[in-house]
Order: C-alpha cells, then structure tokens, then sequence
C-alpha cells in the first residue's frame, strides 16, 4: 500500500513532548520535518517547562512545528496536551532522543491501515555515541539485557503487549482516555496504555519496517536511575490494574528478592551463590555482546549488572510504596 497523495492520505498529528533537550531537539526536529509522508499537519512540541534553550529551538523552527505549554510536565501529560490539540485523524507519538528514517510516518500510517491495530509501532534500535553507550545499546538490544521484549530485537511484523512510541488513530487515544498522568510512576505511561488497549479486545502491532534510532544512557549512573525507575513504573501499573502487562519485570525482581533472602539467611560461600552464578551467566554472555564493534565485553557486562540489579530493586521499592499507601512520583524528582 502506498500513502502519496495528500488528497486522499490520513491527516497525521506528531506529538513530541519534551523538557530540557537541547542536546538531541534538532536532530529529531529535522528529521522529523524530512518525512516523506504528504499529509502531516502539525508536529506539536509540548513543552514541560525547559530553561535549557529547547523552547527557543522549537520557535525557531519551520511549520509546521509548533510549540505547546505542558504544564503537566511528564511526557504522559505532554502527550494529553497534544491529544487534546490534535487536528490530524491519527497521531504519532515522537521522543526528542530519537531521530527517524524519512518514512517513519508513512510506515506507521500504512501498518495501521492495513492491520487494523489500534496501536503500531517499531524496534527500539539504542545508537551509543561513548564507550559505554555502545555497550549500553548492545545489551539493550539483546535477550540477555531485556528478555523477552520484542520490540527491542524482533524481526517480523508481530502483535506485541507494547512498542517504542506507537501511532492510533486519534478517536481510539480518545476513547480509552488518554495518558494516565496522575496515578502512575513517570515513564510507566507508553506501556500502561498499550496494556488498557489491550485489556479491552485491542491489538498492538510491532512491525520492524518503521524505524527510528534511539540515543540511550551513556554513563553508568544514569542507566542505573533509569533501570530503577522502570522498576519503579512496573509497580506503579501493578498497583493500578492489580496485575502486570507482562511477567518480565519479575525476573530481575526474583534476582533481588533471592539474593537478599540468601543473605539474611545463608553462611558463609552460600550467601553469594545466586550472584555469583548470575555473573558467571553474565559474564558469558557479554563476551558474546561484545562481539559487536566497537563494544567491550567488560562495559557490556557492567552494563547487564546495572540493568538487572537496578530494574529488580526498583521494582521491590515499587512494592514496598503499594504496601506502605505510599504515592508514586508523577512527576521527576524536582518538578512536582
């Protein structure tokens, strides 16, 4: 199927929340602009407040950017803003750390169309631009750093219980209610979403053919706060629906869970069995990792440690707000 007449093409809305980008906002701005897809009406910048020179970028830029206040301040707030402005029949969700091959938006249009789903999207292939964002991309890329998430690694065009980004047809975002900005940890809300669609007979679809590349964490301290959080955000959606989209945050949940009980419980050698057998895998596995050029099997298997033992432990403090009536953080530490 081919989308090249504008006069018969869906209209699309790309909503593009951001706060503080000034790093990565021209790059995805621009390749955004350079989308072959003829009916793109308005990419709308929803703007969380940033005092880095983001907004001024997004001024300066050509139509049919345009930039919108996000009080709300978190991408899912952001995204509500730009549901709520949309003038466009489907709107496609973009990411400021991303920059997009130029048919993004016609891939996503034609596999919606030809589909049905209510939510596509593509792979989110990480580029790390230092050492240890190479080794970062790598794991993040692989079953061994992520499990079974598909949209990190798959190569067919398959239905999933989530996707990077995504693009519906605005009537479908606007039916299920939006982003839920409020209830949830900051960052839960892409997945939390797809799992609503899905809980009410929808379907996500993964199709690798739309494609986009994605800047990730290039230190360890900050892959360390962003694993956590995800930890976090599983929680945060299991204390909202009472169950989980899908069983994979309990394995690095399980890591923590018996590595502590082995501590509190075990003498001696038996305390670091469970850890040390899990380095031992690891360790196998970023020598395999570090095949990759320009990746180092000691970054990628520092960079497996963080991801797993992070994500676990930020699930278990996710738990222990449930169980202590505690609220979650809507908002980014700093901005609440």
């Amino acid at each position: 199927m081919t989308l090249e007449d504008a006069s018969t093409a869906p209209t699309v809305t790309v909503v593009l929340p951001t706060l503080n980008e000034r790093g990565f906002i021209r790059d995805a701005l621009d390749s955004l602009l350079a989308q072959d897809y003829p009916s793109i009406v308005e990419i709308l910048v929803c703007d969380g407040g940033s005092s880095d020179g983001t907004r001024e970028i997004v001024k300066a830029s050509a139509s049919p950017v345009r930039l919108l206040d996000n009080p709300g301040v978190t991408a899912a707030a952001g995204m509500n803003v730009g549901i709520a402005n949309a003038g466009g029949d489907i709107v496609c969700r973009a990411d400021a750390h991303t920059v997009y091959a130029n048919d993004y938006v016609r891939r996503c249009v034609e596999t919606l169309i030809e589909t049905a789903a209510d939510n596509v999207g593509g792979r989110m292939v990480p580029v790390g631009t230092s050492a240890f964002g190479r080794a970062v991309a790598a794991v993040t890329s692989s079953p061994f750093g992520v499990g079974p998430g598909r949209f990190h690694y798959a190569e067919q065009r398959q239905d999933v219980d989530t996707v990077y980004l995504g693009c519906w047809r605005r009537e479908t975002l606007r039916e299920v209610g939006g982003y839920d900005e409020h209830a949830l940890q900051w960052a839960a809300e892409d997945q939390e979403l797809n799992f609503r669609l899905r809980s009410r007979g929808g379907r996500v679809v993964l199709d690798p053919s739309i494609r986009s590349w994605y800047f990730p964490r290039e230190d360890p301290r900050s892959l360390a706060r962003q694993y956590a959080n995800y930890g976090m955000a599983k929680a945060s959606t299991l204390a909202k629906h009472r169950t989980l989209p899908t069983w994979r945050p309990l394995a690095p949940a399980a890591l923590v869970a018996v590595t502590v009980l082995g501590v509190l419980t075990q003498h001696g050698w038996r305390r670091a069995a469970v850890p040390g057998a899990h380095a031992a895998v690891l360790a196998v596995a970023a020598t395999r990792i570090g095949r990759a050029p320009g990746v180092a099997p000691h970054r990628a298997f520092g960079a497996l440690q963080i991801c797993h033992w992070s994500y676990g432990a930020g699930f278990w403090r996710g738990v222990a707000r449930i169980l202590s009536g505690r609220s979650f953080d809507a908002r980014p530490r700093g901005h609440r």
